[in-house]
C-alpha cells in the first residue's frame, strides 16, 4: 500500500476514535490489523491511536513488518510477555482509555491486561472498531478482490471440463487446489466444498470420497485469496441429463438471484434486497427450503459486513462488495445454489463475477 493510502486510512482511524472518544484502540484480529496496517500481518496486536498505529509483534516477524511499515506505522518487538509490551506502550504514549475487540480477545487475556494495568488504564469492550471502515473498499482493495475473482472463475471453467461421474468430491477439491495455486492465489479462501447428489442438499457440506454420478447435481463452493482478500462463488454442476425438478428448481434460483442483483444501488435497504429473492422463491413454494442469508461482505475476510439478511436495516453504500447467494434444499435429495460477488456503483451494481451459465 503506497504512503497516500495508508495515511488516508490512518485519518479514517482516527475520525473513528474520536467518534467513540477513546484514546486508542487494542486491534487483535488478524483483519483489522492487517487493515490498519496495510500489509498481511498475523499473529500480531495493534495499538491505533492519534499518535500513531503500533504493530505489536514478535521475533519471526519483526523484521519483514519493519520493511513493509510506512508512518505512520511503527513495529514494535515483544520485549518480555506480549502484554508487558502492550502496557509499556500505552504507558509511554499515555494513553488511557483502551476499546479493545471484545469478539476477539480471549478472556485471558482481557484479565492479564487488566491485571498488568493496576487499575490505571480504562478497557472499554467494543463489538467493533474499525470495521465500519473495511465495508467501503478503497480502489487498492478492489484490485486485488478482481484479481482473486478472476482466478476464481478460471478455477470454475478448469475444473468444468475434468467432471465426470465416477470422480470423487475429494479429487475436484484437490484438482481446485492445485490450480489455484498455480494461477498465483496464495491459498484457498476457506475449505473447498464440493457437495454431489444428496450432500448437495446440505448448504455446507463437508467434503466426501463419494464419486459422483450422472443425472445429479454438483455444488462447488470455493474462493482464492490474493494479497490478503478474499473471492468467494459458488456454481452449481450437473451431470448428464439434468432431472426436471432439479431444472425449475435451478431456474428459480437464478431468477432470485437476478431480481435481487438487479435493485441493488446505493441507498436501498439491505433486508429488502435479501427479502426480493427470499420472497420469490416462497411465492415458487420453497421458502422453507432456503434458510440461510442471502449473503455476506467479502474482502480481507470471507466472511464480514455487510450481511445481506432480512434483519439487517442499514442502507447500501458505494464500495460495498458482497456476494448474493440464494439457494434451494430438500433435505437428503438434493440442492442447488448460485453465488456471486458483487460491488454496489456510484448508481447501480457491478456483478465482479459476471452471471454464471451454471
Amino acid at each position: 500500500m503506497n504512503a497516500y493510502n495508508i495515511s488516508n486510512r490512518f485519518g479514517r482511524i482516527r475520525q473513528a476514535l474520536l467518534l467513540q472518544k477513546i484514546d486508542c484502540f487494542l486491534l487483535s484480529s488478524g483483519a483489522n490489523v492487517s487493515y490498519a496496517c496495510g500489509f498481511h500481518a498475523p499473529d500480531s496486536y495493534l495499538i491505533a491511536s492519534q499518535k500513531g498505529l503500533t504493530i505489536i509483534t514478535d521475533f519471526r516477524y519483526a523484521a519483514d513488518f519493519r520493511k513493509m511499515a510506512k508512518p505512520p506505522v511503527s513495529v514494535a518487538e515483544i520485549n518480555g510477555t506480549v502484554f508487558k509490551t502492550i502496557r509499556g506502550i500505552l504507558k509511554k504514549k499515555s494513553l488511557k482509555t483502551v476499546g479493545f475487540e471484545s469478539r476477539h480477545l480471549a478472556f485471558a487475556e482481557c484479565q492479564a491486561l487488566h491485571e498488568l494495568s493496576k487499575g490505571k488504564i480504562t478497557w472499554i469492550p467494543l463489538k467493533e472498531t474499525i470495521e465500519p471502515l473495511r465495508e467501503i473498499k478503497e480502489d487498492e482493495e478492489l484490485v486485488n478482490i478482481r484479481k482473486a475473482v478472476q482466478i476464481t472463475l478460471r478455477a470454475y471453467d478448469f475444473i468444468e471440463k475434468k467432471l465426470k461421474a465416477g470422480m470423487r468430491e475429494l479429487r475436484v477439491a484437490a484438482e481446485l487446489e492445485r490450480f489455484i495455486r498455480l494461477a498465483g492465489a496464495t491459498s484457498a479462501s476457506f475449505d473447498i466444498i464440493v457437495a454431489s447428489g444428496p450432500n448437495s442438499s446440505y448448504p455446507h457440506a463437508q467434503i466426501t470420497g463419494r464419486p459422483m454420478k450422472n443425472g445429479e447435481p454438483v455444488i462447488i463452493d470455493m474462493g482464492v485469496t490474493v494479497n490478503g482478500y478474499k473471492s468467494d462463488l459458488t456454481r452449481t454442476f450437473f451431470l448428464g441429463r439434468i432431472n426436471p425438478v432439479v431444472r425449475k428448481i435451478d431456474t428459480i434460483v437464478l431468477q432470485a438471484q437476478q431480481m435481487a442483483i438487479k435493485a441493488i444501488k446505493p441507498g436501498v435497504l439491505i433486508r429488502d434486497i435479501d427479502g426480493i429473492a427470499r420472497n420469490y422463491i416462497k411465492d415458487k413454494g420453497f421458502g422453507k427450503n432456503f434458510g440461510h442469508s442471502l449473503g455476506h461482505g467479502v474482502g480481507l475476510e470471507v466472511h464480514e459486513a455487510p450481511s445481506i439478511n432480512g434483519k439487517n436495516g442499514l442502507r447500501l453504500k458505494k464500495g460495498m462488495v458482497f456476494t448474493v447467494e440464494p439457494g434451494i434444499y430438500i433435505a437428503g435429495s438434493y440442492g442447488v445454489r448460485r453465488e456471486e460477488m458483487v460491488l454496489v456503483t456510484s448508481n447501480g451494481v457491478e456483478v465482479l463475477s459476471g452471471i454464471s451459465r451454471h
